[in-house]
């Protein structure tokens, strides 16, 4: 789930041109960076009390209290949103340094903090990068996409501790934990993958297409992410699987496939009756791709 050799030399070789002229993809650009921004607005309002939606609930109770990168990415967060015209340089810089430190030390985490880790750095980007409209800043382009090649290599070592359970393949039922860690480390992964594509858009690179993240599990229900006891959620996803006996999970490849100009089809409907706030923004990209520009992805 990392991007091509090509990819990474495009971005650290190239000279940004000038924003895509579309007016459907800077539409649909506009409404990805919105929705990402939100997140860390909620985060700084609400701290741990609504969390954003690629972050569980598992992750922040039970035995451990929060995970180092996630409650120091919720400090600066609650800066950020505080932050004044004089103190701006002063958050910009403190995000930077914790980025750059996250990128130092992931190596050493182990499997619940390297996922708490990629899912800071999605936040902090996205401050970094839409969240100050900071003019004169420290942070040129060439280091951005500096930067945003490094978090590949977070994603990389987060796709090797498993995406993927083998209850899922099996359509079977999985323990309640291993489900909501493997479905956040997905979330937080095509989140990332919407970052550097709306990123990409507004900075003059060539976009990022996510088309390798198809064979992959759409965003699940909403009901089943959002449950609040393992016994309501073993008994939800009892119910889902006999919902999706026939053909198994709805699969990203299938969104992605989808045609604008046909009604959808019956897994599509289904799946899009069950998803919260993240799947629906997931179909709402694709409902506002302009065709012509689509085709012409890298």
């Amino acid at each position: 789930m990392v991007p091509s050799e090509e990819r990474r030399r495009v971005l650290l070789g190239a000279t940004p041109g000038t924003p895509n002229s579309s007016s459907g993809a800077m539409h649909t650009a506009n409404f990805v960076i919105r929705v990402l921004k939100s997140w860390a607005r909620l985060v700084a309002t609400h701290h741990v009390c609504k969390l954003p939606p690629f972050i569980h609930r598992l992750q922040i109770s039970g035995d451990s209290s929060i995970p180092p990168p996630l409650a120091n990415c919720f400090t600066l967060v609650k800066m950020w949103s505080e932050h004044t015209q004089g103190s701006m340089g002063l958050v910009e810089n403190t995000i930077l340094l914790e980025i750059q430190r996250l990128l130092r030390e992931y190596v050493s985490y182990n499997e619940a903090d390297l996922l708490a880790a990629l899912q800071s750095l999605l936040l902090l980007f996205t401050i970094l990068l839409f969240g100050l409209n900071r003019t004169g800043s420290a942070i040129v382009q060439p280091v951005e996409a500096e930067l945003i090649v490094k978090v590949w290599d977070v994603m990389s070592s987060v796709t090797g501790t498993g995406i993927l359970l083998e209850e899922e393949q099996s359509h079977v039922l999985p323990t309640w934990r291993e489900w909501a860690l493997v479905s956040a480390k997905r979330r937080t992964i095509q989140a990332l993958h919407h970052l550097e594509w709306a990123w990409s858009l507004v900075r003059g690179y060539p976009v990022l297409t996510c088309f390798e993240l198809g064979p992959l599990p759409a965003p699940t229900a909403g009901y089943l992410w959002n449950e609040n006891s393992e016994l309501q959620w073993k008994q939800s996803y009892a119910k889902w699987l006999d919902i999706w006996k026939t053909g198994g999970s709805y699969k990203l490849g299938e969104l992605f496939n989808i045609d604008p100009g046909d009604d959808l089809n019956s897994r599509t409907e289904m799946w899009l009756a069950e998803v919260d706030e993240f799947g629906m923004v997931l179909m709402a990209e694709c409902e506002l791709f302009d065709p012509d520009f689509l085709a012409k992805l890298i």
